[in-house]
């Protein structure tokens, strides 16, 4: 009969292996999985329908502007001037949104391929030299690299179902900038038309000529203001779903792994001065305690 050996491992043993096929895991397996594509497909599409959404914002306002500024007189300028100092917001937009996109492929890569590795060779080496800095450590990058890859998606998550209340009308202030640039181009034509030979008209053909030209006037700087405020909502309602949400949630997250790596900075300080006064002390008692003479001694030991 052959007899079976019984192999005893132990369990410093054990938890090694494990950490190692953890590590192993992470950066062969879930780092692979998590920067493919379609692992994160939905959120790389809603933020590329934001980023869409946005350029045809700013090239409305663009058109906009341009409409309003080739009207007849200064009457319109001031208006078409605001809507061209729009084009700076869109670009912080457009630029949060393309940070997101970037940071949507790269955390899960740092996260799986970095640091919860790096964790897991800390845990080992606190295995063997049963250090508690280790292991406290080995904690507390193991639960960063979890938090920092979930903090972005769910953000953006977050961002998305505030954005998709108002999605609607960020669309139809564009249709409502494209309208009212047709009607301010079409009111543009009716006054250049009108202005022609003005000086074949006199008389009463002259008050009706000015009295058409103030009212067009008049129509279309009321159609530039509502095309303002359109667009003025429009960026309130993109700033807070595409910059200011999103860093609201990853300040949460911030504040949930302050809380879980949150330990007392002095402590450290004060076991040392504790240690150095313990010390002291202990020599200032051997210091007074009095030293016998050999006749004392001798009495001592006769008593």
């Amino acid at each position: 009969m052959i007899k079976l050996k019984k192999i005893n491992i132990s369990k410093r043993s054990i938890v090694m292996i494990a950490l190692l096929l953890i590590s192993l895991l992470s950066i062969f397996v879930v780092s692979k999985i998590v920067t493919q594509p379609d692992f994160n497909a939905s959120t790389v599409q809603s933020l590329n329908d934001k980023e869409y959404l946005v350029m045809k914002l700013a090239a409305a306002a663009a058109a906009a502007s341009t409409a309003l500024s080739l009207i007849p007189g200064d009457a319109s300028m001031p208006i078409a001037n605001q809507i061209a100092e729009l084009a700076p917001y869109f670009i912080l937009i457009l630029g949060s949104i393309l940070l997101e996109k970037m940071l949507v492929s790269v955390v899960g890569y740092i996260s799986f391929t970095y640091i919860i590795p790096f964790a897991c060779v800390l845990g080992i080496f606190y295995l063997y030299t049963k250090k508690e800095v280790m292991r406290t450590l080995a904690i507390k990058l193991a639960i960063f690299g979890v938090i920092l890859f979930i903090a972005i998606p769910s953000s953006i998550k977050v961002s998305d179902l505030i954005y998709n209340s108002y999605q609607t009308s960020i669309e139809q202030t564009v249709k409502t900038a494209e309208q009212n640039k047709e009607y301010i181009e079409e009111k543009k034509e009716d006054l250049s038309e009108e202005d022609q030979n003005w000086m074949d008209k006199v008389g009463d053909y002259l008050s009706n000529l000015t009295s058409k030209i103030g009212s067009g006037i008049s129509e279309i700087i009321k159609k530039g203001e509502d095309t303002l405020i359109s667009f003025l909502d429009a960026i309130a309602i993109m700033i807070i779903t595409s910059c200011v949400i999103p860093i609201g949630t990853i300040l949460i997250f911030g504040l949930v792994i302050k809380i879980l790596f949150s330990f007392d900075s002095n402590r450290g300080a004060r076991k040392f001065q504790k240690n150095i006064e313990k010390e002291s002390s202990m020599k200032e008692k051997i210091l007074t305690t009095p030293v016998l003479n050999d006749n004392e001694i001798n009495e001592n030991i006769s008593l």
